[in-house]
């Protein structure tokens, strides 16, 4: 079936299933869209206010249009348009095509960046849930492009138009946004089974706003205080970073010159920070090959501080080429190194264990 074609009778044919893949009992659909409606109802009332500051700093920063409208596919490959607040510049979409965003795009808008940071570009959603093509909880709906070009070719993939698509996407609060499409169907996969427990979707739509909330409490707080530096640092000195940079605890990198399959990665430096495009290392060391060499970035997850646990090292594996050398502290070299995953696990591990960028 197409992303546009039988959607009608392929989702009457999911309801029919009644939960072989998840989906909805006929028993349990009138009660989930009753959940739906209200909890959407009051969180809009209470939201108001909000959305009326987002609207107004969309206008000042980056003007018209103030919302986004796009296609996306719902229960049953039925197409329907998803609302959102304008976070990249207009015909985005257009130069995007079936690839997923990311910063080498340079579409973000000024206020877009904090938007989508916190997920209060996904306020007007609940309007869509309030009309009916989406729930709060549920796979995220895809755009017909990207499920024609990418995503109808992966394994069980479909199971996810059993039931609505979500506000709140099981893998996207938990996985960056750029991890591989195969590792989050998996975990919708898992989880749209789940889609009768009412007390499930609550418990998940609770945790979120608190995860929202927080996140949107903090983003505003660092950007004030950046903000007081840069207007106390305004000189030659003072810089601006397009990419926020992340300062990993016990951070090290593990380099040399084999490829990905003969290993050779016998030099030890230390992580400094990273953002998407490069990282700064300290060595001890001179490294005097600008040729690409093999980078395995190792952090370590888990504070060891409950009786029988465990730090866990999490590694990412990367080809990368010295991009220069930025200063000496105490006879130690610092290297910024310009980098790229070697797969896309790779790259799922770089922005879940080093960027953080997961929601939650």
């Amino acid at each position: 079936m197409s992303a546009s074609g039988g959607a009608g009778r392929g989702g009457a044919r999911i309801l029919a299933a009644g939960g072989r893949w998840g989906g909805y009992r006929r028993t349990s659909l009138a009660v989930n869209r009753g959940f739906n409606f209200v909890l959407a109802f009051l969180i809009v009332v209470a939201a108001l206010p909000v959305m009326g500051v987002v609207c107004l700093v969309i206008l000042i920063f980056d003007r018209r249009p103030i919302f986004y409208k796009g296609d996306r596919l719902g229960l049953g490959k039925q197409v329907f348009s998803m609302y959102k607040f304008r976070t990249l510049v207009p015909e985005a979409e257009k130069i995007v095509g079936a690839e997923l965003l990311s910063h080498r795009h340079k579409l973000v808008t000024r206020a877009g960046k904090f938007l989508r940071d916190t997920r209060l570009d996904e306020l007007p959603q609940l309007f869509n849930i309030l009309g009916g093509s989406m729930d709060f909880v549920g796979p995220r709906p895809e755009r017909p492009v990207v499920y024609e070009k990418i995503c109808r070719h992966i394994r069980d993939y479909d199971r996810r138009f059993s039931v609505k698509p979500g506000l709140i996407g099981y893998s996207q609060l938990f996985t960056p946004y750029s991890s591989p499409k195969r590792l989050r169907a998996m975990i919708d996969n898992t989880l749209v089974r789940k889609k009768q427990v009412l007390m499930f979707d609550a418990a998940i739509v609770g945790f979120t706003i608190l995860v929202v909330i927080r996140t949107t409490l903090r983003l505003a707080g660092n950007a004030i205080w950046k903000a007081v530096r840069l207007t106390a640092a305004r000189g030659p000195h003072s810089e601006r970073r397009d990419q926020e940079r992340v300062h990993p605890r016990q951070g090290l990198v593990w380099y040399g010159a084999g490829d990905r399959r003969a290993g050779g990665l016998d030099r030890l430096a230390e992580l400094v920070d990273i953002n998407e495009e490069a990282f700064l290392m300290r060595s001890n060391a001179t490294i005097g090959n600008p040729f690409p060499m093999l980078f395995k970035l190792q952090v370590r997850a888990g504070d060891g501080r409950r009786r029988g646990h465990r730090h866990r090292e999490k590694s990412a594996v990367c080809e990368g080429v010295l991009y220069r050398e930025t200063a000496r502290e105490g006879g130690a070299h610092m290297y910024v190194v310009k980098y790229t995953p070697v797969s896309p696990l790779n790259y799922y591990k770089v922005h879940q264990y080093f960027l953080c960028r997961s929601a939650a």
